[in-house]
């Protein structure tokens, strides 16, 4: 006897996010510092590739640059 068993697929509409480890690990603090509730990682893929939430883009775009911001290094005048 044969039976035919339909598995479910669940997809998630995300945001696949390839950068360097230190920008890497400024996202995965950034969402570990959120409740649970707000959390947007998907998954982290490795080192320098995760799966968020697409709704979150912006938010984390803001924090790059205000992250790159700090970090500039500015030859004094």
């Amino acid at each position: 006897i044969k039976r035919n068993v339909l598995i479910m697929v669940n997809a998630i509409k995300g945001l696949y996010i390839e950068c360097d480890i230190p920008m890497a690990q400024l996202i995965i603090n950034m969402n570990g510092a959120l409740p649970q509730s707000q959390k947007f990682i998907i998954h982290v893929l490795d080192n320098t590739r995760i799966f968020v939430r697409s709704d979150m883009a912006g938010q984390i775009r803001s924090a790059i640059a205000t992250f790159r911001e700090q970090n500039t290094y500015e030859k004094p005048s």
